[in-house]
């Protein structure tokens, strides 16, 4: 008598980032919450920037081959969302995640507890500064988003 194998599907979400220092953000954040914990398999992507109908385009590209049960962008404030690129994201059922202020260099600035300079530029400069090497490596964050990070969010 032939065992059967089940196999479990796991959902899918692709999250995208817009640029390589959001993807590599997003992979940390991966490693620290998706590592065995949730039935879902996470895809990590960056739009290398642009405008928000820009990046809404590049993610309606990659969904247009690839069916994912949830789609998320990452994306900056400085540059604003127009109404019509809400629609457009709405259309391709894709979630948008607003990093304010500015940027997600400003948003993790807040969530570390320290103060959030006027510009995108310095907020950049005020987080890159505490990194471990290069914006664009997953590595990098651990220095000041370590795991206990992980317990003061929930």
């Amino acid at each position: 008598m032939a065992r059967r194998i089940r196999k479990v599907l796991k959902t899918t979400l692709l999250v995208v980032g817009e640029g390589a220092a959001e993807k590599a953000f997003i992979e940390h954040m991966k490693g620290i919450y998706a590592a065995g914990v949730f039935d879902q398999k996470v895809s990590v992507d960056a739009a290398d920037g642009g405008s928000p109908s820009a990046m809404i385009r590049y993610i309606a590209r990659i969904i247009g081959h690839v069916s994912y049960d949830r789609t998320v962008l990452l994306l900056d404030t400085d540059i604003p969302n127009t109404t019509r690129d809400r629609k457009a994201a709405k259309k391709q059922k894709l979630e948008l995640i607003e990093a304010t202020p500015w940027c997600l260099e400003g948003m993790l600035l807040e969530v570390l507890g320290q103060p959030t300079p006027a510009t995108t530029k310095a907020c950049k400069n005020a987080l890159h500064a505490q990194l471990s090497g290069p914006e664009t490596s997953k590595q990098s964050c651990k220095r000041c988003m370590s795991e206990t990070w992980k317990s003061s969010i929930r």
